[in-house]
């Protein structure tokens, strides 16, 4: 998914994505695993918000699909620990072999082809070293159904008017985000993005984990440790790889 002039704007209008709270979960995660990573990849970082963290503890590759966000991101982060490049999330071919590959942010809901969803694990699975750790997270089909239909909020020069459709027959989320930007007294100019999700049943993901080789499997709620249920939004998983 291109992000275009949204890449702009888009830390300002993903203030609630708590990104301190999922970066203390990472690290408690490699802690519990006895995992001290040399190596760690990120998939579809976007402006950096995770990357700036992991960038000042550990040697970090990051790739994102956009240009825009990849600009963003690289005008934000100034460490010799961060290597960026561009690349898709489906079949990625990363540089190396990693420690740990995270991802964050639903950003595998965006992989709205099944196949290209398996693709993407597969991918992940290639690119980890041996007892290798896999954290990402996925927008559950709860908080599509529950999303409010329109969201409008102003954020410092950025009001937006937030669109949601949910489709639960094809179980697909779009997007439409209307933002205006003031541009000098109350000037303000209009961009519009459209994104879409798929919503992806928790059965089907482990399934697929554990026929590409993915072991000791857990779920939580949302970034905390505790169980994730039938209210949960947004899904985080933990996944290890075993040489079969």
């Amino acid at each position: 998914m291109m992000y275009g002039d949204f890449a702009y704007f888009y830390d300002k209008l993903m203030y609630d994505l708590d990104y301190e709270k999922i970066y203390k979960f990472i690290r408690e995660v490699l802690g519990k695993k006895s995992l001290e990573p040399k190596l760690i990849l990120e998939m579809a970082c976007g402006t950096g918000g995770l990357t700036e963290k992991l960038a000042k503890d550990y040697k970090l590759h990051a790739f994102d699909l956009s240009d825009d966000m990849l600009s963003v991101c690289e005008n934000k982060i100034r460490s010799k620990n961060l290597k960026l490049f561009k690349q898709n999330m489906a079949g990625f071919s990363a540089p190396s072999t990693y420690d740990a590959i995270i991802s964050v942010g639903d950003s595998l809901n965006y992989l709205t082809d099944e196949r290209d969803f398996e693709a993407a694990l597969k991918s992940t699975y290639a690119h980890l070293k041996e007892d290798g750790i896999f954290i990402f997270d996925l927008n559950s089909e709860y908080k599509f159904k529950n999303i409010p239909p329109v969201t409008v909020d102003e954020v410092d020069d950025v009001l937006y008017i937030w669109e949601n459709i949910y489709d639960e027959e094809e179980k697909l989320n779009t997007y439409g985000v209307n933002f205006f930007r003031n541009i000098k007294d109350n000037d303000y100019k209009r961009f519009y993005e459209e994104h879409l999700e798929r919503a992806y049943d928790l059965s089907l993901v482990k399934n697929l984990l554990e026929k590409i080789g993915f072991k000791d499997l857990e779920v939580y709620d949302d970034y905390e440790f505790k169980e994730a249920g039938e209210e949960t939004s947004r899904y985080t998983l933990v996944a290890r790889k075993f040489y079969k």
